[in-house]
């Protein structure tokens, strides 16, 4: 008796013994679940159909590009930008990937990343009807970036800038993973590159707490509280210690996006071909 085919290998038979129009036509039912607003629907089926493809191709650079918006507007920003890293790496001359990762980097606090991206999509541009919303997010790109800038004081370059955002994200991520040695050498390069800001002291403290290094996370709390005394989440974290030393009890961690806001999605806009 012939055993019965499971779902997943009917599903991987059709994907890859179909021709090309097969995939065309999941791409239009993706593009359909994203109109209708099932973004949970359309990012599993792009993850699908990124196994099956060829590791390159116009294809594989569509569905990466609807993976990167579909992402958006579930506000998982860093896999969002994950999604247009990828694929701009297999086609770095189209502006609308371009503008698209420049608006996710903007929201995974890439401030000096989203400024290059929207320049470099700029330079890319041949559609007139894109010109007045590049140079609109490119105003907004260059004076937040200028303004991130400032913090860091008159020598600090944009390439610098790029370089402490990525380490700060690079942290978070690893943070996520419960890579927490990891993390807190991502906070500390970040820190040593200039430090002005609260937030990579608190992600340090927490990657030490994790540690059970405690001693060592009180007084990255407390940086952070010196810089911001109204930091709610470090100050919660500093209340909780004592405890945390008796009991040796693992807490819940939080780490906050700042950009994780239910009206966020009403100013995401996104470029489709």
């Amino acid at each position: 008796m012939r055993r019965a085919m499971s779902k997943k290998s009917k599903q991987k038979k059709r994907l890859t013994t179909n021709p090309s129009s097969q995939v065309d036509r999941y791409l239009d039912l993706i593009g359909h679940q994203i109109y209708k607003g099932d973004y949970a629907g359309a990012v599993t089926n792009c993850e699908r159909l990124l196994n099956f493809l060829p590791k390159n191709g116009p294809q594989r650079i569509q569905t990466l590009d609807q993976l990167g918006t579909a992402q958006a507007m579930l506000q998982n920003f860093p896999r969002s930008y994950a999604a247009y890293t990828e694929a701009l790496s297999l086609d770095p001359n189209d502006a609308a990937l371009w503008f698209n990762r420049g608006m996710a980097s903007r929201f995974t606090s890439r401030f000096g990343r989203s400024l290059r991206d929207y320049e470099r999509a700029k330079e890319l541009n041949i559609r007139p009807e894109l010109e007045k919303k590049l140079e609109e997010e490119l105003k907004v790109a260059r004076e937040v970036a200028e303004k991130t800038l400032k913090l860091r004081g008159p020598d600090f370059t944009l390439d610098q800038l790029i370089e402490q955002e990525d380490l700060f994200q690079e942290g978070l991520l690893l943070t996520e993973e419960g890579e927490w040695e990891e993390a807190e050498q991502a906070f500390r390069a970040s820190i040593a590159m200039d430090d002005c800001l609260p937030q990579p002291w608190g992600n340090l403290g927490i990657s030490l707490m994790m540690q059970e290094r405690y001693d060592e996370a009180e007084e990255a709390f407390k940086r952070a509280l010196a810089m911001d005394p109204g930091y709610t989440l470090v100050k919660k974290n500093l209340a909780a210690l004592p405890k945390i030393r008796r009991t040796g009890l693992a807490p819940i961690v939080d780490i906050r996006d700042p950009f994780k806001s239910s009206k966020l999605k009403q100013s995401i806009t996104f470029i489709k071909e």
